[in-house]
């Protein structure tokens, strides 16, 4: 079910608007050939037949426009602009297929849409391969004769028939029916064997049929049947092709009354003798009377119309190209708002923000891709030279040996490091210069008690507790389908505050990987309900933080699970066990695998300072966010972004420190 939500969910995205536009631009040409009777029947018809065929033409270029984006794009599908403010994190991992027994009514309802949907495609599909079967046997079961064996054929109707070059064959049925074509390659026309010695009425019904043959009509209805049948939710299509078989007739009067050798009182009485006769299989052959108030109409006007005059073949197919083309284009347009373009791309960016002031610089880091993602940033990376002084402590550009040194294979492209002054409008200002929207800045307290309602505790005695486990959150998350075509895996971080009644206030967004996943990472945590954090017996609010690990099906192993030997000989170099804070558990089970993690933690006391680092003790993996709580001295603080942590003017019979971290042993580490 959840597959089928969200295969629906994309394809809804994708297609709404194009088809919004296509029915309001279809609407809108309909209400004006309503409007006016005087339209000759030819672009009548013309006009219906090209709105008709614009609708899965448009789709189609859409699709091969989004393809084309696709390519374009791959080599920039991961430099999506990520901020990153890390705290204590819990990791989960997300599969786009999973096993859970709650079901969020929007994937039911998405799910349910699109059953419905293809139940009725496949109703009208299977409705038109019998009708296709029934014309093959009835094609099989019938004599047929070359039409220019017929006799009593007139010279006109053979030359027309020789015009359309291609194998025409005639049966006469005993059964009393109106006159039939179909086939396209090998047309087949069926007239009653009354008409057989009545040699007028015969050449006005066969030159009718010609006529037909001659304008691919029954080609083209195949693929107005067709529309119909993917597109049979949509009340316009079914409108447009009721009337479009109405005016195909009209127009194919006009082509044989054009001719002055016709006679129109003939040709109305051949009608009128047409309408109590049965049509053969009339969804999808061309019958030459589809029903009798039809008929009425046609008669009305050859009896009434003055001379008739043929339409310029020209100024037809001019129309049909024009309104076809115009509505196709336009709904293909929207792939400017239903796909990720170049211009939407966003920077491989990634700030370090000092909540505590001890370092006393705010930073961003853009890491660099390819030359032309540089091009195509030129004036965002302009914008940077326009910066205040009083605002920036410096910008370096870090290339080649120097930014692998420093950053990893990450900044082998080259990296941009912006170093702002300690305040909110310094960083916002330079936010602002990359295009990116403001944060505000909550200075992370020092000290674990908070008086202003706007504070929250880093640490506490009783940390919040996911209500329900991370298994019944996880049961509402969706692999987004974006990310699954684009193969877009890793971790997605969202920072939040729970309040006193255990709820998540104003989620963002730290650091995402786009595709999609970082949209519905907010969705599930906004979700999320907690026991609230106690300190001293009352709750409070505290500053928490979901990493979700999203990873696809058949990919190679997540940073949990591979194996790293750790480093020898670092000095002071605690290993611990992983450890499930939350169900006394030495291992957490997602999915049927075992996630076992350790922590390692590098520190240096001089007596006056202690300073260091935490890391996952298999990857190195900085543990952005674990808390570090002076003990006995009621203050605490979360390691930044690299893991690092610094503790000053500290009590000086302080004789433990404790690390913890969600999913890991807490540790307490004697000085």
């Amino acid at each position: 079910i959840f597959q089928i939500a969200n295969y629906a969910e994309s394809l809804m995205q994708l297609v709404w608007l194009p088809v919004l536009l296509w029915t309001i631009i279809s609407f809108g040409v309909w209400l004006i050939l309503k409007a006016s009777s005087r339209i000759h029947p030819e672009y009548q018809h013309q006009t219906r037949l090209a709105l008709l065929f614009a609708l899965p033409a448009g789709l189609i270029f859409l699709g091969l426009l989004n393809q084309i984006s696709s390519m374009l794009s791959a080599s920039a599908s991961e430099s999506a602009l990520k901020l990153i403010y890390v705290v204590s994190p819990v990791d989960f991992v997300v599969t786009p297929v999973e096993e859970s027994t709650g079901i969020p009514f929007m994937s039911v309802a998405y799910a349910s849409i699109f059953l419905l949907f293809a139940v009725g495609m496949i109703y009208f599909l299977v409705r038109f391969v019998i009708q296709c079967v029934q014309l093959y046997t009835l094609k099989k079961s019938c004599e047929l004769i070359p039409i220019s064996k017929i006799e009593g054929l007139s010279p006109q109707n053979i030359g027309l028939a020789m015009g359309t070059r291609k194998p025409i064959t005639v049966s006469f049925l005993e059964t009393e029916i109106v006159p039939v074509t179909f086939g396209f390659r090998n047309p087949v026309i069926l007239l009653p064997n009354s008409l057989r010695d009545n040699h007028n009425k015969m050449n006005l019904a066969v030159r009718h049929e010609l006529t037909h043959i001659k304008q691919h009509d029954f080609f083209s209805h195949m693929i107005v049947v067709l529309t119909e049948a993917l597109f049979w939710f949509h009340p316009l299509v079914h409108k447009l092709k009721t009337e479009l078989v109405e005016y195909r007739e009209m127009r194919c009067d006009h082509l044989v009354l054009s001719e002055k050798s016709v006679s129109k009182k003939e040709y109305a009485s051949l009608l009128l003798e047409l309408i109590p006769k049965p049509n053969i299989n009339k969804e999808l052959s061309v019958n030459m009377a589809q029903e009798s108030s039809n008929l009425k109409k046609r008669i009305t006007m050859i009896t009434q119309q003055g001379t008739i005059k043929p339409i310029s073949k020209r100024s037809s197919i001019a129309l049909l190209g024009a309104i076809f083309l115009s509505t196709a284009i336009v709904m293909a347009c929207t792939d400017m708002q239903t796909s990720t373009i170049y211009d939407d791309e966003e920077l491989n960016l990634l700030t370090d923000v000092d909540r505590t002031g001890e370092r006393g610089y705010h930073q961003i880091l853009i890491f660099m891709g390819d030359e032309e993602q540089a091009e195509r940033h030129e004036s965002r990376l302009s914008q940077l030279r326009g910066l205040q002084p009083e605002h920036i402590k410096s910008i370096e550009i870090l290339k080649g040996d120097a930014a692998v040194k420093e950053f990893g294979e990450r900044g082998e492209k080259g990296v941009i490091k912006i170093t702002t002054n300690l305040s909110e409008e310094s960083y916002n200002t330079a936010l602002k210069a990359l295009g990116l929207e403001p944060e505000s800045i909550s200075p992370a307290p020092e000290q674990m008690e908070g008086s202003d309602a706007n504070d929250y505790f880093v640490v506490v005695e009783d940390m919040p507790q996911l209500i329900g486990g991370l298994r019944e959150l996880q049961q509402n998350i969706r692999y987004p389908e974006a990310a699954r075509r684009a193969g877009i895996e890793g971790r997605v971080y969202v920072q939040f505050v729970i309040n006193e009644q255990g709820d998540v206030e104003n989620p963002r967004i730290m650091r995402g990987i786009g595709g999609g996943a970082d949209e519905e990472a907010l969705r599930v945590v906004k979700m999320a309900k907690f026991t609230p954090g106690m300190q001293r017996g009352r709750p409070v609010r505290v500053q928490y933080s979901l990493p979700i690990f999203f990873r696809l099906a058949g990919s190679e192993s997540t940073p949990e699970q591979t194996s790293l030997e750790p480093q020898e000989n670092r000095l002071n170099e605690v290993t611990v066990s992983g450890y499930n804070a939350n169900t006394n558990e030495t291992s957490t089970a997602i999915e049927g695998e075992v996630i076992s993690r350790s922590m390692t933690i590098n520190f240096n006391y001089d007596g006056s300072t202690i300073t260091g680092t935490v890391v996952d003790g298999q990857t190195r993996e900085p543990l952005a966010g674990a808390n570090i709580t002076l003990d006995g001295a009621n203050r605490g603080t979360a390691a930044n972004v690299n893991g690092e942590f610094s503790f000053s003017n500290f009590p000086s019979d302080l004789s433990h420190i404790t690390f913890s971290y969600i999913g890991y042993r807490t540790q307490k580490i004697e000085l």
